[in-house]
């Protein structure tokens, strides 16, 4: 009765009036469930894929290392880039116009890293036959780094780069995946010359240079200084081969012809046009190039008798023939040689054609493995 007067007045029933039988007279408490700390998401960090090598080597380079040791370091080179998880191919070939094609046809098959394992003559070989596939004004090789492996005698380049005379260190460097851009010299000859080839007769066409163009008395030097004369006294091989030659070269008449339309003309017993400082390890010719500056440098010598040229000799073999001598030097972006009488020249140390010739450089043509610290 209490229950149904209480219904008929209004009163609001109780909690304890709705409670459930099976959980009791109170109500239970609400629960507060804390969700799980948030654990964040690490993505993996996509890897860059490791780069196949074709190294292009001559098993001649050299005259230091008999065949069988540079076999061997070939095949270490090899051995110490697979352990490191790159593959690897490696073409075996000495004659310099098969090396450039080799490595023209690499670049084209869609070869990403070409290394030269020899001298400075092979050097310029594959990096002629990548230039071949440049493209662009100016012209530029795309998509293509060129590795070094130094097995020559001299290994200028090398040096220029910074990589030194160990080929171990030659090959931390291309595993370490550190590139530098560089420019490019191109020598061409003027079509009035019917330029041939020093050893052939054959007509030449242009071709690219890495450190330096020689002219006349420079390239009577390197005709002359012999691989085992260079294998036994290094460096003063070119010392001892200068200072014969300088006795006995006249000079010839040069005449530089400058793109502004300047044209300097004078006797001279050297001339020299670099892209990189040195000419022969510490011998700097031209020591104020750089392989990235975009131009090339201009050392001319003039000749006036045989005791003031062995003097200039004595000047530029100890580094003073400019700031002290009576060098005349230029930074420029091409450069037109003529000579009466036509003299030889010189290419990255191989004898090449006669004047006259157009010399200019390609500004970051190539891209080339080097120590992030190369000069």
């Amino acid at each position: 009765m209490k229950s149904e007067r209480a219904n008929q007045t209004g009163a609001t029933p109780r909690a304890d009036d709705n409670a459930s039988p099976l959980l009791g007279s109170h109500t239970p408490p609400s629960l507060s469930i804390t969700p799980p700390p948030t654990v964040p998401v690490r993505l993996a960090t996509p890897t860059a894929p490791v780069p196949r090598f074709v190294i292009i080597a001559n098993p001649t380079a050299g005259i230091g290392a008999g065949k069988a040791t540079r076999a061997k370091l070939i095949e270490a080179a090899r051995l110490d880039l697979e352990k490191h998880g790159h593959a690897v191919e490696v073409l075996l070939e000495s004659d310099p116009a098969k090396v450039s094609d080799l490595a023209e046809q690499a670049a084209r098959s869609g070869e990403t890293h070409i290394v030269a394992a020899g001298g400075d003559g092979t050097i310029n070989a594959v990096a002629n036959g990548l230039m071949r596939c440049a493209t662009g004004n100016p012209a530029t090789v795309k998509g293509v780094t060129l590795g070094i492996l130094p097995l020559g005698t001299g290994n200028v380049f090398a040096f220029n780069l910074g990589i030194g005379k160990r080929p171990r260190d030659a090959i931390k460097v291309l595993r370490s995946g550190h590139v530098r851009v560089i420019d490019v010299g191109m020598a061409r000859p003027l079509r009035e010359s019917r330029a041939q080839s020093v050893n052939t007769n054959r007509p030449i066409s242009q071709r690219y240079f890495l450190c330096m163009a020689g002219f006349g008395f420079d390239a009577k030097v390197i005709e002359e200084t012999s691989l085992r004369l260079k294998f036994v006294l290094r460096d003063f091989a070119y010392v001892l081969k200068t200072l014969q030659n300088v006795v006995l070269h006249q000079g010839a008449q040069m005449t530089l012809k400058f793109p502004e339309g300047k044209v300097f003309a004078d006797e001279a017993w050297l001339l020299m046009i670099g892209n990189a400082a040195s000419y022969a390890w510490d011998i700097k010719v031209t020591g104020q190039a750089r392989l990235d500056d975009g131009l090339v440098d201009v050392c001319l010598l003039p000749y006036e008798n045989k005791l003031f040229s062995i003097q200039q000799a004595m000047m530029m073999l100890i580094g003073q023939h400019v700031e002290r001598g009576t060098a005349h030097y230029w930074k420029v972006r091409s450069v037109r040689v003529e000579s009466k009488p036509p003299v030889p020249i010189q290419l990255d140390g191989d004898e090449w054609g006669y004047t006259p010739v157009e010399i200019s450089v390609l500004p970051g043509a190539l891209h080339v493995m080097a120590p992030p610290e190369a000069p």
